[in-house]
């Protein structure tokens, strides 16, 4: 029998897997079920497993494609006109995503980010945001102190301005515009310590990501 109908199969069964733990992933957050997952897949839990060997598999899946998504939604940012207005635009684009879907709201916040395994990933998100920022900064249209990784945590900080997941789905707009208007050049007065540099900040979510407990 030829093995290329079982290769078709098994990609198949690959993506209804991760479809259905895509939803999950944003319905429930990092606690999702993984018999659920075979449940709404149509698959049995031992397929899921021979595609995904743990638990941690899958959520690295779910933030590598997520950050595909955040990375392509940043370079279309970038075509805009107005770096002002691309640079918002990115920002809102992440804060908004952070706040709608559970399993990016949490995993940002917390060691699953930081995987080695991530790390390409992370990189194609800030290659953008560095670009846009830089032409702001170019425009005088954002503060000159600020780093590409400072965006990102700030938005990170605006997207978890609320200290519970509360019922206020827009309530993040509100914080990220007083972020937006902290990165103006007017006003601005010196920044401190200073931001860290690429490298450190892989450095220091892999090492967190290290001292994490591992998923089965």
């Amino acid at each position: 029998m030829s093995s290329t109908p079982l290769r078709s199969d098994a990609a198949r069964n690959r993506e209804r897997i991760l479809t259905a733990a895509s939803e999950l992933f944003a319905e429930e957050g990092v606690d999702f079920c993984v018999d659920e997952i075979a449940s709404r897949a149509g698959v049995g839990h031992a397929t899921v497993f021979r595609r995904f060997p743990t638990k941690e598999d899958l959520v690295i899946a779910m933030l590598e494609g997520r950050l595909d998504q955040l990375a392509e939604a940043a370079e279309a940012a970038a075509q805009r006109e107005d770096p002002w207005e691309g640079l918002r635009e990115a920002m809102e684009h992440i804060a908004s995503r952070q706040s709608c879907d559970r399993g990016l709201f949490e995993s940002i916040a917390t060691e699953a980010i930081g995987s080695p395994r991530l790390r390409e990933a992370r990189h194609r998100v800030m290659a953008p945001f560095a670009r846009l920022l830089r032409r702001a900064q170019d425009a005088k249209a954002v503060r000159d102190d600020l780093e590409p990784e400072d965006v990102l945590f700030l938005v990170t900080a605006a997207a978890h301005a609320s200290p519970c997941r509360l019922d206020l789905p827009d309530l993040w707009r509100r914080y990220l515009g007083v972020i937006l208007d902290g990165m103006r050049p007017e006003g601005a007065s010196p920044l401190s310590p200073p931001a860290p540099r690429l490298a450190d900040l892989d450095e220091a979510l892999e090492a967190a990501a290290g001292r994490a407990p591992s998923s089965s």
